[in-house]
């Protein structure tokens, strides 16, 4: 399957829980695929989804550790290092991102996001 199809099963999921996915080329290098809105409450969480093929995914997860940061093994393609720059980013500063290949997957990391958040209040 191409990126584009597991794009379109990403932007599904979301959507049939409420949500809002919108899929774009942006102007600025390294923007993730996906913007999103995730039904939370009475609103919507944002959330950077950059979506890669399932080959693709576990390439470039073993080029990064967890937080991101590239852990200095080779792989990557020419643009994914500033892909990898940019969720780190977002995810330092609070935000919620991250490379993943199916909506179980986006489900997984944003309720995990959201039930840690509820434990430290």
């Amino acid at each position: 399957m191409l990126e584009t199809g597991y794009q379109s099963k990403i932007i599904k999921g979301i959507e049939s829980i409420g949500g809002v996915a919108i899929n774009g080329t942006y102007s600025v290098s390294g923007e993730a695929d996906l913007q999103c809105g995730w039904p939370h409450t009475d609103t919507l969480l944002h959330l950077a989804v950059e979506v890669k093929t399932e080959d693709d995914y576990y390439r470039v997860m073993k080029c990064i550790n967890s937080d991101y940061s590239l852990n200095g093994k080779t792989g990557l393609k020419k643009h994914e290092p500033m892909q990898m720059a940019k969720i780190q980013r977002n995810r330092a500063r609070g935000g919620m991102a991250l490379v993943a290949y199916s909506f179980e997957q986006v489900k997984e990391y944003v309720d995990g996001i959201i039930k840690s958040k509820n434990r430290r209040t």
